[in-house]
């Protein structure tokens, strides 16, 4: 798991559509899918709950948002200074 994979996970928590966090990150929707897969794997957790029409968090996923935004706040702020 990397700050790549958590920032997709991140916009795709807050949006709950694949095709907007795919055209907003710049990635293909089958690499947005293939890295969710992924983190779902390295977690043994379903993140979401997907069907034709919505996307929700699982439980896990909720806790994964928590951490995700935690993470990339911090790593933000490392970044601030550092300068």
């Amino acid at each position: 798991m990397n700050l790549c994979d958590l920032k997709l996970f991140f916009h795709l928590a807050d949006s709950h559509h694949f095709g907007r966090t795919a055209k907003a990150m710049h990635v293909s929707l089958s690499t947005l899918s293939s890295q969710i897969q992924r983190l779902e794997a390295i977690l043994g957790q379903p993140l979401f709950l997907r069907d034709n029409h919505t996307v929700k968090l699982t439980d896990a996923g909720e806790q994964l948002k928590q951490f995700a935004w935690q993470a990339l706040l911090q790593y933000q702020q490392l970044k601030h200074a550092l300068g």
